[in-house]
């Protein structure tokens, strides 16, 4: 099972944290008795990394570049706008919690068109991965960190 899939919970409730909010000013003018949450449309690419990816790469970020076969890879879903916002992590050694995620604007991605740090094979050698480093993107870039070492 994907490391994706075994933490659903931890990461509704992180998305669900960051993007659910209360709306007071909606609550006072439609006067309702019960506190109301603003909840938008939007999509998330969520992507968790083992322990030792977390070791090896702490402040990096890796998106699908290409497949021999040309099909639409995530950079490619990024570019045309299908995907609205990031969410990167690392699970820790135990792999029973997230330890160290952030969430990023894809917007502020696009529009400035970073350049990777390198581009390298992945392994297995179905596609060709791109990395960045969170640093080298605009501060706008990152809405959110944690990390929990």
């Amino acid at each position: 099972m994907r490391l994706e899939q075994r933490f659903t919970t931890q990461i509704k409730a992180i998305l669900g944290n960051y993007f659910i909010g209360q709306d007071p000013q909606h609550d006072r003018e439609e006067g309702t008795d019960f506190e109301i949450f603003t909840v938008r449309p939007f999509t998330v690419g969520v992507r968790l990394r083992t322990y030792p990816y977390l070791l090896r790469y702490p402040d990096e970020f890796t998106i699908r570049w290409s497949r021999p076969s040309g099909v639409p890879t995530e950079i490619h879903k990024i570019r045309d706008a299908k995907v609205d916002y990031i969410l990167y992590g690392f699970v820790g050694q135990e792999e029973k919690r997230i330890a160290r995620y952030f969430l990023g604007d894809l917007a502020v991605f696009r529009q400035n068109e970073p350049k990777p740090m390198c581009v390298r094979s992945n392994n297995p050698p179905d596609s060709t991965l791109a990395a960045y480093r969170v640093a080298d993107l605009p501060s706008e870039f990152v809405l959110h960190q944690w990390c929990r070492e």
